[in-house]
Parts: C-alpha cells; sequence; structure tokens
C-alpha cells in the first residue's frame, strides 16, 4: 500500500477494494500517517468480509436480478436492453417464483424453456433465455453460485421466422420505387432510403441536412433517434458512425425531397433541423406511421405484407444481386459483426439463388 504526502502535509493512500464483483478504487486522506493506514486496513477487512458474505449468502433471484440491473446495467445499457432484462425476469419469476439461484436445477430450467415453448416463438424464447443466462453467469463469475442451470438449455418453440417475409423480391422492389417517386412526402422518402440504402428507420429518422453530402453521394450516419423513450438523439446501435454511398438516382431524388420538405414545413417547429418530420411537427415521423403506408403501398402492387425494418433485409438482397462482398455490405449496414450479415443469407431471394444456380451450370460445363 502506497501511501504519499501532498503539499498540504496530509497524507493520501488508494485502496483497491471488490464491490460486487467489480475492482474500484477508494481514495483516503488523513493529516496522521499510521490513523491513515489503521482506517485503510479497516477498509479492506471490510470489504472482505461483504464479499464473503455474499459468496456466501443464499441469493434469491428478485434480489440478485435488481442488484445486476443497478450495478451493471443501468445508464450502461439502452433502454430497451433494460426492458428485455425486465420481461425474461417476470416471466422467470411467474414460473419459479422467488426461488433461490442455487436451487434451480439443469431440468428445473429446460422445463421453463420448454413451458415458454408452449406460448412464444423460437426467437422470443432465445431472446428470454439469453438474458437469463447473463444473469446466471454473473452469479458464477460473483462466486454465488458454482455453475449455471441454464448451460445446455435447448430452444423450444415455433420457428415463425419460417412463416414470414423476410424481404422484397426485386421485380416488386421496381414497383415499390415507381409508387415512391409518384409523390414527395415524408414516408415516401423514408422508405425510399430504406430500400436504397439500408439505414435502421431510427437512423432515417435522425437525418438532417447536415448530415447529406450531395456532391459526393453520402449520407453520414453518425446518430439515430430514440422513438420509444427519450424522443431525442442518441448513439447508433454499434455506437459508431459510418458513411453510406448512395446512387446518382437516389441522389438527385433525396435532393429534390429536402427542397420540398423545405418548402412545406416550419423551420420553428423544426427545433432538431430533423427532414423526416411532418409539418408542424418538432418530433420524426413514426414507426407506425410508416409501416401503415408499407402495408398499403404492398396491397397496391399486389405483395406480401413487409415491415420497414424487413426493407432493409431487402437491401441487403440487393446488394448481394448487384455483386457486392459481404464484407462491403456488412459495413453498408453498419453490423457489429459480420456473423448478422450473414444471417440473411438464409433468406436468399429467388433472383440471387437463380444467378447461382446459372454460374453453377456455366462454370461446370465448361
Amino acid at each position: 500500500m502506497k501511501i504519499t504526502r501532498k503539499k498540504n502535509g496530509k497524507y493520501t493512500t488508494r485502496v483497491r477494494v471488490k464491490i460486487n464483483g467489480e475492482w474500484a478504487a477508494r481514495r483516503l486522506t488523513d493529516d496522521d500517517k499510521d490513523e491513515l493506514l489503521y482506517r485503510a486496513t479497516r477498509l479492506k477487512n471490510m470489504y472482505k468480509k461483504q464479499e464473503i458474505e455474499d459468496k456466501n449468502k443464499k441469493w434469491r433471484m428478485g434480489e440478485f436480478y435488481h442488484l445486476v440491473i443497478d450495478t451493471f446495467k443501468t445508464e450502461k445499457v439502452s433502454d430497451s436492453t433494460i426492458d428485455l432484462y425486465r420481461l425474461a425476469y417476470d416471466q422467470f419469476d411467474a414460473y419459479f417464483g422467488d426461488i433461490e439461484l442455487e436451487a434451480v436445477t439443469r431440468i428445473d430450467y429446460q422445463n421453463f424453456i420448454n413451458h415458454l415453448g408452449n406460448d412464444y416463438s423460437l426467437s422470443t424464447v432465445d431472446t428470454r433465455h439469453r438474458k437469463i443466462r447473463a444473469l446466471f453467469y454473473i452469479a458464477v463469475d460473483l462466486g454465488y453460485i458454482k455453475n449455471s442451470p441454464t448451460k445446455g438449455a435447448v430452444m423450444s418453440g415455433k420457428d415463425v421466422s419460417k412463416d414470414k417475409v423476410m424481404f422484397m423480391e426485386s421485380d416488386k422492389v421496381t414497383l415499390l420505387l415507381t409508387e415512391l417517386k409518384k409523390e414527395y412526402s415524408v414516408v415516401n422518402a423514408a422508405i425510399m432510403l430504406a430500400v436504397n440504402a439500408g439505414l435502421r428507420f431510427e437512423e432515417i429518422i435522425a437525418l438532417t441536412k447536415k448530415d447529406i453530402d450531395f456532391k459526393n453521394r453520402i449520407v453520414h450516419v453518425t446518430k439515430a433517434w430514440d422513438y420509444k423513450y427519450k424522443n431525442d438523439f442518441v448513439d447508433t446501435k454499434t455506437k459508431k458512425s459510418r458513411k453510406i454511398f448512395i446512387d446518382a438516382s437516389t441522389n438527385e431524388y433525396l435532393k429534390s425531397y429536402v427542397a420540398w420538405h423545405d418548402s412545406h414545413t416550419s423551420d420553428t417547429a423544426n427545433e432538431y433541423g430533423l427532414i423526416f418530420n411532418n409539418k408542424g411537427k418538432s418530433k420524426p415521423v413514426t414507426n407506425n406511421t410508416v409501416n401503415t403506408a408499407i402495408k398499403r403501398l404492398c396491397h397496391k402492387i399486389e405483395t406480401d405484407e413487409i415491415t420497414i425494418h424487413r426493407l432493409r433485409h431487402t437491401h441487403t438482397c440487393l446488394c448481394v444481386e448487384a455483386g457486392l462482398d459481404i464484407i462491403y455490405v456488412s459495413d453498408r449496414l453498419g453490423h457489429q459483426n459480420i456473423n448478422t450479415t450473414l444471417k440473411y443469407y438464409t433468406h436468399l431471394s429467388k433472383t440471387i439463388r437463380d444467378n447461382n444456380q446459372e454460374r453453377v451450370d456455366k462454370f461446370f460445363a465448361s
């Protein structure tokens, strides 16, 4: 333990202690060196004793859940992530009650997963599982339990993704774009950008004129809009900015749309400088409004209903059809991990499959 003397004559030291499984520094200052040493030793012993008591304690899920959320999650993760933890905990609590962590066996937990699978889709069950698994893994790391009962759990539930339309085929995209170009509107422009640039909805509605470089045909994605909780600018999903190159046609459309938007909105009402807000509104267009418009357009062009998020998937397929490499596509979409991009390849469009079959035929025939 290093003790130093400050210019004012006082003695100071830093004591490293473990609080809720994480190391933290506590600075102590005193006029007397021996008294400072005594206080520092007492502080270390106090936290050591607390750590031992915590490990020997029979933790119940309710108390432990709140400990984890308050210590490791609050103000460190997004509000939507906190909500996912809450949903998972509520369903765990509804099934087990406020059970001791050590009392949950792997069989018990698998039965819980099977129980969820009776009412929820496979993806929802997996989401709940990953949050509960994270809680138990933290308990293991802290030494509160020896093993996690979530280890090796097999997911249950209906794989509804097989029945969902994941993207729009390129021939229908052509019809959609034709409809969008018939008239300018906030909704139509948002849909256009989702198809031709692949931005997330929250990234689209956060755009301002400063974010678009028409000369170089670049859309600067530097932020997102939290439309669920804060109704304000937030970081992008990956906390990173990126530049999206857009084609000449989309660039001209966007330039004309911004001019139209300026003539149809009030600067005094648009305090954030948004380009996807409705007339007289300071907040952007809603997700529900855009999805309702897409639903109407899908009926008009006689194709299966799709959402604004599925149009992002559609953009992925269009990029692959254009022959763009996977690394470029992943960077364009703002995926933190290339495996996220590869996941979309399980829903390849008919055009891509046909093109690949043609290539196989030509290559091996020669």
